[in-house]
């Protein structure tokens, strides 16, 4: 079973990030991300593949119960040019920490695989359009013409996601299990 490891996004920007999707989906029939069903996020750990996810489990309960929430803002539009248009997510400088532990701990997993993406090289992002190109600076103008908000969120959570269709790359996924930490 493939797996990513996301950090879900809420108060408020869920249904915004949401309606942006929607709204380019609409607009351009871009509809990979629509069809991904992923909620709004950053992703904490690039895709991998287990058959057994219940180290994982593990790891990630004794680290929620140990951790408490961290801010992060988000809100600025940026993109990986011509392919990707998303909102920046900023963590703050404890988020950081946060996030250097959970990937210290993942280190510790002989199995686990590393992206040139992953850990340290990781871009913190929630992505509203994929696979732009030809459309990619028409999906920009609309995005940039829109009335942008930003959010504060919060790094609360880490949230298993499960391939249930698709490729790594471009799937379906369903919420596997969240670990909600210490409040």
């Amino acid at each position: 079973m493939i797996y990513i490891v996301n950090c879900k996004l809420r108060t408020g920007f869920d249904e915004y990030q949401k309606a942006l999707v929607n709204a380019i989906y609409e607009k351009f029939g871009l509809e990979i991300t629509k069809e991904e069903k992923l909620p709004a996020h950053f992703t904490l750990k690039y895709w991998f593949e287990t058959e057994n996810i219940r180290k994982i489990e593990s790891v990630f309960e004794k680290f929620a119960r140990t951790h408490k929430k961290t801010p992060v803002s988000v809100g600025r539009v940026n993109s990986f040019p011509p392919k990707v248009i998303f909102i920046d997510v900023r963590l703050s400088d404890d988020a950081k920490k946060v996030f250097f532990e959970l990937i210290n701990e993942l280190r510790k997993i002989p199995w686990m695989p590393w992206d040139k993406y992953d850990a340290e090289n990781l871009h913190f992002h929630s992505t509203i359009a994929e696979e732009c190109n030809e459309k990619y600076g028409a999906v920009m103008k609309f995005i940039q013409s829109k009335e942008l908000q930003q959010f504060d969120c919060w790094f609360d959570n880490i949230t298993i996601m499960k391939n249930v269709g698709g490729t790594k790359y471009f799937g379906k996924w369903e919420v596997y299990k969240t670990f909600e930490f210490q409040q």
